[in-house]
């Protein structure tokens, strides 16, 4: 009976400790976008957004798709890349992306009913 009365003092003092490090931790600041330019597709259903995302000390570079009468936050990344890089962005029946990134962290081939092709040029 000690044992179990002890575990669960012990179980107890450690949930405490938790929950008061939860408490006091620093709070995350939050993600800050910019956006860089923006593409509306020929038949003006869709828009491509550049924009870079700056969390903490790490920055990335997205493109992202969203029906053009939806908001900001409905879109979905179909390309990234560490840190900045300029993208240049067209319709060529479908989305092109133009980058000279150094690291392509996602690169999708569609969004929806829509192609993507990126480009690495150097």
């Amino acid at each position: 009976m000690k044992l179990l009365v002890s575990l669960f003092a012990a179980m107890l003092a450690i949930g405490a400790a938790s929950f008061w490090l939860w408490r006091a931790a620093p709070e995350v600041a939050p993600c800050q976008d910019r956006l860089v330019s923006e593409a509306l597709s020929p038949d003006r259903r869709v828009v491509a957004a550049a924009y870079e995302r700056r969390c903490a000390r790490s920055l990335s570079t997205h493109v992202a798709l969203r029906p053009a009468a939806a908001p900001a936050q409905a879109q979905g990344d179909v390309f990234v890349a560490a840190g900045s890089a300029p993208v240049r962005l067209s319709w060529e029946g479908g989305l092109v992306i133009e980058s000279p990134a150094q690291r392509v962290l996602v690169s999708e081939t569609s969004w929806r009913n829509v192609g993507v092709r990126v480009r690495l040029v150097r």
